[in-house]
């Protein structure tokens, strides 16, 4: 055995190991045999020989596994593909440039593609939905991935590695040769082969579209212009990956710009910028993309440095970690208006998320800081030529289906379900598209869908709201702002069902229409309710007293300190009712003290059907 492969024996103990994750190498010790002298000596040699790598002690079957995939990269890919290694690569640039110039003539956000054996597949999501435009051999889509990175990305690596995650983004000389602002690259290897992912981005500066276009309600879009007046402060925006929160942030930046006459300095930081912003200075990410620590602190020092840089609002275009937040937060309170994003599932679990990535509560909940929450969904338009009404379809609904729809799509003045319509599964010739490639139709696209539109909450929060939010009711929150004129998701969902715009059952998928029962929401905020809630609560712990003094008799504690322990309950549950008796005496007087506060109102119209990214 040579010293060059002697720690892959699998009777060592020990191996030198590349970790495809965080790409540093890596000492694997089986901790059962971490005290052998002939492990130890192994490991003191590697150590000499790599002196840059770490240790790590592992169990048996980890180091096995490890080694089992360090013998599988070195088999497939080592030393990896070169631009050297690769024919043809002209031709494959060609193809890739066709992918990109029928994606963007589609509307397609995303190109995907996944090989396995004998076959890659080619994808395009549009309107949210996948669809197949193309199926070629498994080295042709391999080829394709290694022609990306090796040949027409800025910042990339000098190989090409298909058994480790790998990211980069296309130049900027063969973007302008399709019309797009921008693409990412990404791939991943899976257990057939490997997947990659290219985000185009369109280069539609001077077409940013408004609030209203992209389905904002008017109440909304008033809302948020008021938000977008405050000097200094947080915006976030909440929502799942694809939802448009990008092409809204774009949207919030417009309207500041010309707000302020395009006098004052925006400054964005993002991974990569998703789409020139008229008069913004937008900065990139750059980085190892592979390297997720150094994305991190690539993150933190690019939002510490916008600091220094003069501005006078700043968008990150994430809010990743708790570095990122606390960076964001001191902007905020030296005088800087921050519109950012952050993944959670509605505007009021934004404060909650931002606490358990370890922040303090006291801090976050500050109506000064805290100044805009907001969360968004897309739904698909429906095509206004082949959309089917409610009198076509009611027969083919399911009997759950219509006694669903009946129940929660009945809001008088609102929507009812004479005013449903569904979408058409054909569609026709106003919402259907060709995919061509090489000149030749190979998919059709659309199918009774014309866009996407945003369905939103907008909160403007305030100390009421954070009061309530700092005792643990989110419910009460929720009732709160309800009470005050919020606008829920459902309820704006209910404004485009109205006026023919979505279809319920598709809607339903992404924005619940039974939502604001299940968070049960119904109803203004009541003191009475709570105080009613509370004396019920009571009764039913006292009940729960007996059994638990009983169960710590039957556990060996002293009966006498039981029985202390239940005299103490018994005062502590007396004043609870004393408590809530006089809040609901008090009811009256609080309903009306809490209803004096309108930042948002219902409006009934008719919501715009822009595409949001």
């Amino acid at each position: 055995m040579t010293r060059g492969n002697q720690y892959q024996d699998e009777d060592s103990g020990v191996l030198l190991y590349h970790n495809p994750e965080t790409r540093e190498t890596e000492i694997l010790i089986d901790e059962h045999r971490r005290n052998q002298s002939a492990v130890q000596t192994l490991v003191m040699r590697l150590l000499g020989e790599h002196a840059r790598s770490s240790t790590r002690f592992v169990s048996r079957s980890v180091l096995q596994n490890c080694r089992q995939a360090q013998v599988r990269q070195a088999a497939s890919n080592e030393p990896g593909l070169s631009l050297k290694d690769l024919a043809d690569v002209s031709q494959r640039q060609a193809e890739v440039l066709g992918y990109f110039q029928t994606a963007r003539q589609i509307g397609s956000s995303d190109i995907h593609v996944t090989t396995s054996p004998g076959l890659t597949r080619i994808e395009m999501r549009v309107h949210g939905d996948l669809v197949t435009v193309a199926e070629l051999g498994e080295q042709d889509g391999e080829s394709l991935a290694a022609t990306i990175i090796l040949s027409m990305c800025d910042v990339t690596e000098v190989q090409f590695f298909p058994m480790r995650k790998q990211d980069g983004r296309v130049a900027v000389t063969f973007l302008k040769k399709v019309g797009l602002f921008g693409a990412r690259y990404s791939h991943t290897p899976t257990a057939d082969g490997l997947h990659f992912v290219m985000r185009t981005i369109n280069d539609d500066s001077d077409r940013v579209p408004s609030l209203a276009q992209l389905g904002f309600l008017p109440a909304q879009v008033v809302l948020v212009q008021r938000i977008l007046r405050l000097p200094e402060g947080m915006v976030i925006l909440s929502g799942p990956t694809g939802s448009g929160k990008s092409t809204t942030l774009r949207s919030f930046s417009r309207i500041w710009l010309e707000r302020t006459g395009f006098l004052k300095r925006l400054l964005t930081v993002e991974d990569p910028p998703e789409g020139r912003i008229a008069g913004a200075i937008q900065t990139p990410i750059i980085c190892d993309k592979a390297d997720e620590a150094e994305v991190r602190r690539a993150w933190e020092r690019a939002i510490s440095s916008a600091l220094r840089l003069d501005p006078d609002a700043i968008m990150p275009g994430e809010l990743r970690d708790l570095i990122s937040i606390l960076a964001g937060i001191f902007a905020a309170q030296t005088g800087h208006l921050v519109m950012s994003t952050l993944h959670t599932n509605s505007a009021l679990s934004i404060p909650e998320r931002m606490i358990t990535m370890g922040v303090e509560a006291a801090l976050i909940l500050d109506a000064q800081l805290m100044v805009g929450l907001i969360s968004q969904r897309l739904v698909k338009t429906l095509c206004p030529h082949c959309k089917v009404p409610w009198a076509q379809k009611k027969a083919e609904l399911s009997e759950d289906q219509r006694i669903y729809l009946e129940k929660y799509c009945s809001e008088p003045g609102l929507c009812c379900p004479e005013d449903l319509y569904f979408r058409h599964p054909e569609g026709c010739e106003y919402c259907r598209k060709a995919v061509v490639l090489n000149g030749r139709t190979v998919a059709t696209v659309g199918h009774g869908v014309t866009g996407r539109s945003v369905v939103a909450e907008v909160i403007r929060p305030d100390a009421r709201l954070f009061r309530l939010l700092k005792t643990g009711s989110k419910e009460a929150a929720r009732r709160y702002w309800m009470a005050n004129g919020g606008i829920t998701r459902r309820t704006h969902l209910l404004h485009k069902l109205g006026a023919g715009l979505a279809d319920p059952l598709e809607a339903d998928e992404s924005i619940p229409l039974d939502e604001d029962d299940v968070l049960q929401v119904e109803g203004s905020f009541s003191a009475q309710a709570a105080g009613t809630a509370a004396i019920s609560g009571s009764a039913v712990l006292s009940e729960e007293l007996k059994s638990l003094v009983s169960q710590a008799v039957s556990s060996g504690i002293d009966e006498g300190l039981a029985r202390g322990l239940q005299e103490a309950l018994k005062v502590a549950l007396t004043a609870l009712r004393q408590n809530a008796a006089t809040r609901t005496n008090q009811s009256g007087s609080q309903v009306n003290h809490n209803a004096g506060h309108s930042d948002n109102s219902n409006s009934n119209s008719n919501s715009g059907g822009g595409h949001g990214r």
